[in-house]
């Protein structure tokens, strides 16, 4: 804690941006020493031999995704409030962007563009996003199961696994139990001060939001939706397996996307940057594929996965000077 009396040099010490900066003047530096490291020209020659027929193929396939995360946050959304297709395709790609930006901006960008942009109320926008986040845990943890099930996981990712079941399994207890005290939370508010109970009623608010933990028909939907995103995951993977030459495996591809639903859960770099290859590179290397390979593997994936987010930026350029004149900012 600081005050308007503590000296200036240890203001600057307790800046936040300070050490966002040594956090990545280290990642920077692992990432150089780690390329220095590399053997570029046989990764260089895996390039050469690429056949970039499957590197674009695994291109759209990413960008085929994008329509699915589009209908699941439109059926995320409460029905009282729900907006259009149009909206939530913007809401989506300012999302992806912000992603492929700013580190640990994602949860805070996406509300704020739910509210903005979609015409969310802020309850309404938070019980969306949490959702999101327990159907992508819920999906995260079915694929490290079913990795485990094809090959035998490292140590330290069946370890992450068994702790990630945990988390997982305690926040869907939650958001289920949540899900249907709406009426609690208000009764119990009226004995609180104004402040409190105020605060009270938003919580209700948020509880009512969460309509898809009320409604099975629904909740099934969305889970077949983010199934098939994840599945649209797979299917990359196995696409840039084609493309620099590893022998297709759905194994692999499995293991690979699960390592990369750990590693990236905690955003540390622009887009992921350094730690996206390197989960790769780990995965193929486990199974014994030549480091070249690997690394080229690596690159591919991600340029695949960050080019594809241009294809939202093209939306928003067309869809955001009209949508401003229609509908308000």
């Amino acid at each position: 804690m600081t005050t308007a009396g503590t000296p200036a040099w240890r203001r600057r010490l307790a800046s936040p941006r300070l050490w966002w900066a040594v956090g990545w003047l280290v990642l920077a530096g692992f990432l150089v020493l780690a390329a220095t490291t590399l053997p570029w020209a046989e990764i260089v020659a895996a390039f050469r031999g690429a056949k970039w027929q499957w590197a674009l193929a695994a291109f759209l396939i990413v960008v085929g995704g994008w329509p699915l995360w589009i209908v699941e946050w439109w059926l995320l959304a409460p029905s009282a409030h729900r907006p259009t297709l149009a909206r939530m395709a913007q809401v989506t790609a300012l999302t992806s962007t912000a992603n492929n930006s700013v580190p640990i901006a994602g949860t805070v960008a996406a509300v704020g563009f739910l509210m903005v942009r979609a015409g969310l109320p802020a309850t309404a926008a938070m019980s969306l996003y949490a959702i999101d986040q327990l159907l992508t845990g819920l999906v995260k943890l079915g694929t490290l199961a079913l990795a485990a099930a094809l090959v035998p996981l490292p140590d330290w990712m069946r370890t992450a696994m068994l702790a990630f079941a945990g988390v997982i399994v305690t926040f869907l207890v939650a958001m289920l139990v949540a899900a249907r005290s709406g009426n609690l939370v208000r009764t119990v508010s009226q004995t609180f001060g104004p402040r409190a109970a105020a605060l009270a009623r938003h919580l209700a608010d948020f509880v009512d939001h969460l309509e898809t933990l009320r409604q099975p028909l629904l909740a099934l939907a969305v889970v077949l939706l983010a199934v098939a995103k994840k599945a649209v995951e797979v299917a990359a993977v196995v696409a840039v397996q084609l493309a620099v030459g590893i022998e297709p495996s759905f194994s692999a591809a499995v293991l690979v996307t699960a390592a990369l639903g750990l590693a990236t859960m905690a955003p540390i770099s622009p887009g992921n940057l350094g730690v996206y290859e390197a989960a790769v590179i780990f995965c193929y290397q486990y199974l014994g594929v030549p480091l070249p390979l690997a690394a080229a593997a690596a690159v591919l994936q991600h340029a695949a996965s960050f080019l594809a987010s241009f294809v939202g930026v093209g939306y928003l350029a067309v869809a955001l000077p009209g949508g401003g004149k229609r509908g308000g900012a």
